[in-house]
């Protein structure tokens, strides 16, 4: 099986075509039975690294997180006593 990407637009009444040099590269003739993969390009409205960034979903202050942070830190420290 061979791959190929392009983009394209899907017309008003919901088709789409493959640009030429598509089907000259995969050597396709009329009725050629082919799989499509589609993959759509959601446009956000935010620009930038904001785009990405989720809906914050934890109630605590910011404090209380730092807090916690904090305590789990301290959690892991260890030290060992070594006679030289």
């Amino acid at each position: 099986m061979r791959a190929i990407e392009c983009v394209t637009e899907i017309s008003p009444d919901g088709y789409f075509s493959l640009p030429s040099e598509v089907i000259q590269e995969l050597n396709l003739k009329a009725n050629s039975r082919v799989r499509i993969l589609i993959l759509y390009e959601e446009e956000t409205k935010t620009k930038g690294l904001t785009r990405f960034h989720g809906k914050w979903q934890d109630d605590r202050s910011a404090d209380e997180i730092v807090a916690e942070i904090y305590a789990d830190r301290c959690k892991n420290y260890r030290s060992e006593g070594v006679e030289l």
